[in-house]
């Protein structure tokens, strides 16, 4: 199951990896809106321990489900796991409860809206399997979060087995009375009349469709393959059946898409992917232990019921848009609904595993590269907005019920699938992924013993790995703090350096990548095992003399580094992406390739005497690239306050002795930049960092004012504001005598927006400029020549 909404218009990242992070965002953003503070989790599991659900056999009315109603009866077959059993509790939404049978007899019973309390007609033991009918109707109600419970429009007419403002999530207690938790799984047997054009879907396969009278069919479905009541599902609506086949491990599996038949061809075509991508999960995690792949357009979604997906009508599209979300909602066939988290504290194991696997199917369908972008696109999301989203940093374990379908446990919990198989290695990792998979299929895993089983599969260590990645909030970050080639051979020792963000302790046994860069932009990678603050490295015979390395470049590991890229080919502005440095290639005789690394955590190093030099503690960045000398370039910052601002300390401390600090690499002193100009707009501060040459750079505060220049805006005998702007900027001219004026906005890739000669009298003395659909974060506002520049708050 995915939710977001589309990626959280704080994070800028590329048009590429957008679509990779929109589950969560379909899911979370209903929960947003329905959840009322701290809510602590109910363990519903109790009942499991006393009673063994054996079979679900469903019987229902759906023939006036246009008028909201439902009526029927549950059969339930279950044994005692211990002696001397009086009764049963069964989760029951805000149904009518008729009456309940046991073995055919009447027994007494309580309902409180909520719980079914049945008295048994004697107490039963190990040896008894009883089966219980509750016959009940009425309206069955959705969790008000807006996702979850039942649903019902244009149409449509389904449930959605999770409720995120529910407390359990699990909300198979919706529709049907049953245990309702991650952990008591069983078969079901569908029994659903309903008024032709409309037809049911459900788990498992169809066994039959047969006229019962004038419109009105009955349909049989049965689902052979046990799963916990949240994956049960049905469908309901006009639909057309999509049907195909793809070759397994285990032999042909059928394909049924349903959509309704004005939706057909763009089921299709939305799905060309899907066998692929079915390949590459049963490669990576093992065969497909299901009777069918399936899935169901509805209104919302996207719910991964086991079989019988519900997929919103949204991305029936007729394009690949939401192949991320297909892809994910396919992965719960390994991760939560073949091995379930054992509770809403492990929700990672269903859903960071399945979002890191909804990333694993663009390397085999796109290619290695393409993966890269978007699982480092992954870790910019996680960098960036986790602990805003989430209300701190917070471990992906343990989370409370408000926590558990957020950015931690979904874009996290993938970058910890991701690392995973840098720490184990390819082949290790995904053999023993398909073995944990099968010696626990259709049971429960908690992290731990996710931990200790694959560890023992693999023989490899993992508890420095769950300690740093699952089990504690926080970061690591690399960099290599300096680099020898002894006589420009190409031979390198390299020290490198593990600094970390918000983590209560160092990283252990980390396997870092080290790029290493030539004169001429080829680049190699090593491995080099951090267990510490330092760790030194050499490597012989190099392809070629490094030039410069950069840690957490090639994408193997995600770290607390991330970086924009820019192939320097014409003057103008390069947006930051990843790396919160935008530059602006001033001039260039030739061609020249810029990486801009952004560190996650505060840099540290020496301070020369007498200095009083206060370091961010939060980031820093480091400038590298091949042929520099060919560009002048800037480096542009924007400073902003906030709560989780990384500026927030320094800013709040002292706004005016915000500097920036210089050195080539770890092994000098920092220094303050010779060529830098601070631009005070308003609450914002602008960095433009002159010249930019390869080494380090960090933000800090000093009473030193050597080489800063600073700037007011908005100053003089013209005015331009307000600044930051929302839908209209507008210029003041406060000079007496009649003057022609040059007007002219661009916007921050240098486009033009607005051009106006201009003669303004004392009577008529403000212009107003449009920018309501502008989308650049800023504009320039020149007069005669003279720029401001203008933020935009959209």
């Amino acid at each position: 199951m995915r939710s977001i909404l589309f990626l959280l218009a704080i994070v800028t990242i590329n048009s590429s990896a957008l679509a990779q992070f929109r589950c969560q965002e379909l899911k979370s953003e209903a929960y947003a809106h329905g959840a009322n503070g701290h809510i602590i989790s109910i363990d519903n599991r109790a009942k499991s321990d006393t009673i063994d659900i054996l079979h679900y056999n469903l019987h229902l009315d759906f023939t006036e489900i246009t008028q909201k109603k439902i009526a029927g009866h549950c059969d339930i077959a279950f044994t005692p796991k211990v002696s001397n059993v009086g009764g049963i509790s069964l989760d029951l939404l805000e149904l009518q409860v008729d009456s309940i049978l046991q073995n055919g007899i009447s027994i007494n019973y309580t309902y409180n809206d909520t719980i079914i309390r049945a008295a048994f007609a004697g107490s039963l033991n190990t040896t008894d399997t009883v089966l219980l009918k509750v016959f009940y109707h009425g309206t069955p109600v959705d969790d008000g979060s807006g996702f979850g419970g039942w649903h019902q429009s244009g149409g449509y007419y389904y449930n959605l087995g999770v409720g995120f403002a529910a407390n359990p999530h699990t909300f198979g207690r919706a529709w049907f009375p049953c245990f309702d938790n991650f952990v008591e799984k069983t078969t079901y047997d569908f029994h659903f009349s309903t008024v032709k054009p409309l037809r049911p879907y459900a788990n498992g396969l169809r066994i039959s469709e047969s006229a019962i009278s004038g419109d009105t069919i009955l349909t049989h479905w049965k689902m052979a393959d046990p799963i916990p009541t949240y994956l049960a599902s049905v469908a309901i609506s006009n639909y057309a059946e999509i049907t195909d086949n793809v070759m397994g491990i285990n032999g042909s599996m059928p394909i049924m898409l349903m959509a309704k038949p004005a939706d057909s061809l763009n089921m299709v075509n939305s799905f060309l992917n899907i066998k692929p991508t079915f390949t590459t999960f049963e490669n990576s995690f093992g065969p497909y232990h299901w009777q069918k792949v399936g899935y169901c357009a509805t209104p919302r979604g996207a719910m991964e019921h086991a079989t019988s997906i519900h997929l919103p009508t949204s991305l029936v599209n007729g394009n690949l848009s939401g192949e991320d979300i297909i892809a994910h909602e396919l992965a719960h066939h390994w991760w939560g609904n073949l091995v379930t988290c054992e509770t809403d504290a492990d929700m990672w194991i269903n859903e960071g595993m399945a979002e890191f696997s909804s990333h694993l199917y663009t390397e085999s369908v796109y290619g290695r590269e393409h993966y890269v972008d978007v699982v480092l696109g992954n870790a910019d999301v996680v960098l960036n907005n986790a602990h805003v989203n989430d209300d701190g940093f917070k471990a992906i374990q343990g989370l409370t019920h408000e926590y558990v379908y957020g950015t931690h446990v979904y874009q996290k919990g993938a970058m910890v699938g991701h690392n995973l198989r840098a720490y184990i290695g390819d082949s290790l990792f995904f053999s023993g992924l398909t073995t944990l998979l099968q010696n626990n299929k259709y049971g429960n895993l908690s992290s731990t013993q996710f931990r200790d089983q694959l560890s023992t599969i693999t023989g490899v260590p993992l508890n420095d790995f769950f300690d740093g990645w699952v089990f504690n909030p926080g970061f690591p970050q690399f960099s290599v703090d300096s680099l020898y080639t002894p006589a420009l051979s190409n031979q390198v020792d390299i020290k490198l350096t593990q600094r970390i963000r918000k983590a209560p302790a160092l990283f252990r046994n980390v396997p870092v990548f080290v790029t290493f860069f030539s004169e001429t932009g080829d680049t190699t990678s090593r491995k080099v095992m951090m267990n510490g603050t330092n760790a030194t490295a050499s490597f012989q015979n190099l392809p070629f003399v490094p030039k410069y390395a950069l840690a957490s470049y090639n994408g193997t590991l995600l770290t607390g580094n991330t970086y924009d890229e820019h192939n320097i080919t014409k003057t103008g502005v390069y947006n930051a992406r990843k790396s919160k440095m935008k530059i602006t290639a001033n001039t260039l005789t030739d061609s020249a390739k810029v990486i801009v690394m952004h560190h996650w955590a505060g840099p540290g190093g020496k301070i020369p005497a007498g200095k009083d030099y206060r370091l961010s503690p939060q980031h820093y960045w480091t400038v590298q690239g091949t042929d520099l000398n060919n560009v002048d370039i800037t480096g542009n910052i924007t400073v902003r306050r906030g709560l989780y601002n990384l500026d927030e300390e320094l800013i709040s401390t002292n706004s005016d002795s915000l500097v920036v600090l210089y050195r080539a690499d770890a092994t000098k002193e920092w220094t303050l930049y010779p060529d830098q100009v601070k631009t005070k707009l308003g609450s914002i501060t602008l960095m433009d960092i002159n010249k930019l040459k390869a080494g380090d750079y960090v933000f800090a505060n000093t009473a030193e004012k050597v080489g800063l220049q600073e700037i007011e805006g908005n100053k003089g005998s013209i005015e331009i504001y307000p600044n930051p702007a929302g839908n209209e900027i507008k210029i003041r001219f406060n000079e007496t005598d009649k003057k022609h004026y040059d007007i002219r906005m661009v916007d921050a890739s240098g486009k033009e927006l607005y051009r106006k000669q201009a003669k303004i009298s004392s009577s008529s003395n403000e212009l107003s400029l449009d920018v309501t659909n502008v989308k650049s974060a800023f504009v320039v506002v020149s007069v005669n020549g003279e720029g401001r520049k203008v933020t935009l708050m959209k």
